[in-house]
C-alpha cells in the first residue's frame, strides 16, 4: 500500500494580528551562542501553523534581520475558532549580532522587535 503524503497549503499572512514579540542573542556560557525570535499570531483555526523564515534578499543593513511570517494550513478538518499560536525561530552560532528583527506579513511590517543580549 503506498504511503499517503500530505502537503500543507502555505501563504503569506494578510491583516493578521500578532503580539508578545521577543528576540534575544544568548551569549551565556558555554558556547555556542544562539539567537531566538518568538511571538504569537492569531489564526483562524488551530490547524494553521505559523512559521518564521528569513526574508530573501536580506536587505542592506546586516544588523537588521528581515523575516517573513508564513501561515501553513495542516490537512484535516479544523473548527473555525480564532486561536493564538506561538511562532519561533532559532539559530545556532549566528554570524551577525542582530540589533533588530522586522517581521513581515506580505509586504507590510507586522512587528519591529529589538534584540536583547542575554549574558
Amino acid at each position: 500500500m503506498p504511503e499517503a503524503t500530505f502537503e500543507a497549503r502555505c501563504a503569506d499572512c494578510k491583516d493578521v494580528l500578532t503580539r508578545d514579540w521577543y528576540a534575544w542573542n544568548n551569549r551565556m556560557p558555554p558556547p555556542p551562542d544562539d539567537f531566538h525570535v518568538t511571538g504569537e499570531v492569531r489564526v483562524a483555526n488551530p490547524g494553521i501553523e505559523p512559521l518564521l523564515v528569513p526574508k530573501e534578499p536580506q536587505g542592506i543593513n546586516p544588523a537588521i534581520l528581515l523575516m517573513d511570517l508564513i501561515l501553513c494550513q495542516r490537512p484535516g478538518v479544523w473548527p473555525d475558532v480564532l486561536t493564538w499560536r506561538t511562532v519561533r525561530y532559532d539559530k545556532t552560532r549566528p554570524v551577525v549580532n542582530y540589533e533588530l528583527v522586522q517581521v513581515f506579513c506580505g509586504g507590510d511590517v507586522a512587528a519591529d522587535v529589538k534584540v536583547e543580549i542575554v549574558w
